[in-house]
Formats: C-alpha cells, sequence, structure tokens
C-alpha cells in the first residue's frame, strides 16, 4: 500500500534535470530549508518536502526510516525524477541515508547534515515532556507558551524553533500542527538506526557543525566509512547542530562546491 503523498514545495525551473532534495529533522519542517533552497534553485530543481507526522503532511502510523524513505522516494516518482541529488538534517540526515543504503541507484550525491548512521542517546526526552504537557489549548498568545516553555528549555532559538510547530485553533487556543504524540511516540526508532546494511558507495558529503556533540570526526568517521565508503567530512566552523541556519553561507559554499558549482566568495 502506498502512503499519501508528502505536502511539499518547489523551487526553481521543475523542467531542470538537475534535482536536489531537501530534508529537514524532528519536529522541523520544510520551512526550514527555505533560505538555502532559493539560493541552491539557481542550479537545481529543488524539492522541501515535510517529512511525514511533520507541517502538513499525513499524520501516519510509525517512523520507521525504511518507511519515511518509502515516502521521499514515492514523492519523487510523483514528480517524475529518477535520480536525484538528495540532503538531509538530522532526522532528515538519517531518512537521506536509509534512502542511499536501500536506493542507491536513486541518488547522486549524498550530503548528510550533523548526524551519523548510530543510535544516538535519548537527548530529547525532556523536550518532549515539556510540549506533552504544554497546555496549548489554553495558551493566549505565541509569547505565552514561549514564556512557559523557557522554564524547561532555556535556549530561546531552540524554543522559537520548537513553537513553529504551533497553529492557531478554530475552537480557540492553539494545537499542534505536527503530530506531537506519534512522534513521541516513535522518538526510540527516531535515535536509533540500522547499521547492518550494504554499503553506498557514491559521492557523500557529511556535515558537522564545530560546536555539536552530534559527530565527533575522531570516533565517528569509522561509522561513517562502514556505511558510506566514499565520504569525506566537512567541519562548519562557529556551529552547532544546525550550521545551514546558523551559518548560512559557509554552509551553502560547502555544499555548492562538493556538487562540484562554482563558489562565491
Amino acid at each position: 500500500m502506498i502512503n499519501p503523498l508528502l505536502h511539499y514545495k518547489s523551487f526553481g525551473d521543475i523542467n531542470n534535470p538537475a534535482s536536489i532534495i531537501l530534508l529537514h529533522g524532528m519536529l522541523g519542517s520544510m520551512d526550514n530549508w527555505r533560505s538555502q533552497a532559493k539560493k541552491l534553485s539557481t542550479h537545481f530543481h529543488v524539492i522541501t518536502p515535510d517529512l511525514r507526522n511533520h507541517g502538513k503532511s499525513p499524520h501516519l502510523s510509525g517512523m520507521r526510516y525504511q518507511d519515511m524513505a518509502d515516502d521521499v522516494l514515492n514523492l519523487a516518482q510523483h514528480l517524475g525524477i529518477e535520480r536525484f541529488n538528495l540532503l538531509g538534517h538530522s532526522m532528515g540526515g538519517k531518512i537521506a541515508m536509509e534512502m542511499a543504503l536501500q536506493h542507491p541507484e536513486a541518488i547522486k550525491h549524498l550530503i548528510v547534515v550533523d548526524i551519523v548512521p548510530k543510535p544516538y542517546q535519548l537527548w530529547h526526552l525532556d523536550i518532549f515532556k515539556a510540549l506533552l504537557t504544554l497546555p496549548v489549548r489554553e495558551l493566549a498568545s505565541r509569547k505565552q507558551a514561549d514564556e512557559m516553555l523557557s522554564t524547561k528549555i532555556e535556549n530561546p532559538f531552540e524554543r522559537a524553533f520548537l513553537l513553529k510547530n504551533l497553529k492557531s485553533s478554530q475552537t480557540g487556543g492553539y494545537e499542534w500542527q505536527c503530530n506531537l504524540k506519534e512522534i513521541s511516540r516513535a522518538y526510540l526508532a527516531i535515535a536509533n538506526f540500522n547499521q547492518t546494511q550494504t554499503p553506498f558507495n557514491a559521492n557523500t558529503l557529511f556535515i558537522r557543525g564545530e560546536k555539536s556533540p552530534y559527530i565527533v570526526e575522531e570516533t565517528d568517521r569509522e561509522i561513517i566509512n562502514t556505511l558510506f565508503t566514499n565520504a569525506e567530512i566537512k567541519t562548519i566552523d562557529d556551529s552547532g547542530h544546525t550550521p545551514h541556519i546558523e551559518k548560512a553561507n559557509d554552509f551553502y559554499q560547502a555544499v555548492v562546491k562538493f556538487l562540484g558549482l562554482p563558489t562565491i566568495s
């Protein structure tokens, strides 16, 4: 059974044979890629989907990486795109890796942002607890939501990112646009990754934030190269887990250089 089509937006010339699909991270949305998508659309037909249970995409049971990879492949087939470049951040990076490992014939170049193919500790449990206990139906404003979350989530950038999932409710207050309960229920599966797969041999770029704990080059290089035999690692200086946002120009330059396009100083 084919799942409902993901909600998506495209940038650039839809007839451009050079395509790139950008995948957001957990509790994000396609809007996280808007700035980079606009830049990349000079060279590519860019597609930014909302992943299942995120943004305006269908709310579905289960979030296995194989299923989420199939969602994205189904979208590409719907758009008539047989081979494409693929870029994913965090959870989206794991989906991108799963796609490359399961369907290598579909991927020209792979770019994985600040994540590696391994299980992670459950670092987000407190965040899910804070979000799930937020009385969204009783909120009068986003400012109030931010103030309430600030007692549990100190970083204002992180709170702003998470609160993008809130939308006004027709019956008053707010509601979660994402399927927060299903994402939290599936969090253990999201933090995990199947490492017993056939390696992907095409060109692959792993981009890490210098200040991020998600990729530790000294210990993670072997893990990466076991499954991605032709991978290189690029560090974005003075950046955390979201280098595409925190150091947007440096990130863009790293991507276009890897894809063999001219960089602009």
